[in-house]
């Protein structure tokens, strides 16, 4: 069995960033960018060398392993020795591993490589080619490398979308496609009040007191739950939603120029899924009042619209191709329930898939707080990021 193999899992954990596979689908590779001033590669001919190696000799192994010629035969001595890496050759190694690499990552692994080569000669010398832990590790490897493919190949097929079932899609699910002009209308649950001499005195003499902090915050949110009811009628009554805003800001103390209310033409999937009833309303109708953590809503309806086939026939594509590629990983992973012996490896882990590769603990959030107030929530399903936040001072 081949190094290259392995040379494939090492490269792939480390400078392409790929994992084991999962039943997740694999999304498309990014094309490639080229940097500034950077050659193009059309101008390097094929069969010109693009990494050359002095010191690895052309041993039967070494060639099985990177598919590359050598300029001296294996018996001269290692200081005459290199090897030649043409661009096909290179070409063909970095496209196995991820096509349409891009030219940081093609360095990256022309830095690597020739490392690796060097490595696995001095590996071969001393034997560890016939150590039974290199066997097994080139066994799973190679299931690793196998499933991977497995993974590509199903998302090409599941791509392949008919056009008579996007047509079919489009037909059964008329409502999906509608969407409407929206005005947004948000009104903070907390007020802000800004801290004054006598405060700070009064909070130096006595210290926290959380019981009375608790009561005023609560009297806070009875007031602004009031004066988002009040705004509601008043949108319902056809005041201007951007003075109405600008209302509620104030009544909470906040500063600056509040978020403009006209949110644009969103589909039902664009909007949480708590707050797509606004889709139902007729055109210049006013929505009720959602309540939110952060806040109250209103929406009101500008206009209605039903997306075209065409306009949809993408968005159509790619969900069933979702659809289509999670299909069929689940019935691989329906053909793969294991028994295993709990008196040998435990109870049940509570977190399945333990085999994947985390990928890197983004940094903790900084601790939540009451003010300023958190921004209105976004209209895209299950995000907790919210439009444009309101300017501070």
């Amino acid at each position: 069995m081949r190094l290259a193999h392995l040379t494939v899992v090492l490269f792939g954990s480390l400078a392409v960033g790929q994992t084991a596979p999962g039943p997740a689908p694999v999304a498309p590779p990014r094309p490639p960018a080229q940097p500034t001033g950077q050659a193009p590669a059309s101008n390097v001919a094929p069969d010109a060398p693009v990494i050359t190696i002095p010191g690895v000799c052309d041993t039967g192994s070494t060639r099985a392993d990177m598919s590359a010629g050598a300029n001296a035969p294996a018996d001269k001595p290692k200081e005459e020795c290199q090897t030649v890496i043409t661009r096909a050759q290179f070409e063909s190694l970095a496209n196995a591993l991820q096509p349409n690499m891009n030219p940081q990552t093609k360095r990256r692994l022309a830095e690597l490589y020739p490392r690796l080569l060097v490595m696995a000669q001095e590996a071969r010398k001393r034997g560890l080619e016939n150590d039974p832990r290199y066997n097994e590790m080139v066994r799973f490897a190679r299931l690793q490398i196998l499933s991977q493919q497995l993974t590509l190949a199903v998302k090409e097929e599941a791509d392949k979308v008919p056009d008579a079932e996007i047509e079919k899609y489009y037909k059964d699910n008329q409502a999906a496609f509608e969407q409407a002009s929206l005005q947004r209308l948000f009104i903070p649950k907390e007020k802000q009040h800004p801290p004054t001499k006598a405060d700070a005195s009064a909070k130096a003499a006595t210290g926290e007191n959380p019981s009375k902090q608790a009561e005023a915050q609560k009297a806070d949110e009875q007031a602004m739950q009031q004066v988002a009811e009040s705004l509601r009628k008043r949108a319902a009554a056809g005041e201007d939603f951007e003075k109405l805003e600008k209302e509620a800001y104030a009544k909470a103390g906040i500063t600056g120029t509040p978020p403009s209310t006209n949110i644009g033409n969103l589909g039902r999937n664009e909007i949480p899924v708590d707050q797509r009833a606004v889709l139902d309303l007729k055109a210049g109708d006013v929505s009720q009042l959602f309540t939110e953590p952060n806040g109250y809503y209103v929406y009101k309806v500008v206009s209605k619209e039903t997306k075209s086939l065409d306009q949809a026939r993408d968005e159509i594509r790619a969900n069933l191709a979702q659809q289509r590629m999670q299909d069929s990983m689940a019935r691989f992973q329906e053909q793969s329930q294991p028994t295993l012996n709990d008196a040998y490896f435990g109870p049940p882990s509570p977190s399945p898939g333990a085999m994947r590769v985390a990928p890197p603990g983004a940094p903790a959030p900084p601790p939540g707080t009451s003010r300023p107030p958190a921004p209105p929530r976004s209209l895209k399903p299950n995000s907790p990021a919210g439009p444009p936040q309101s300017p501070q001072k």
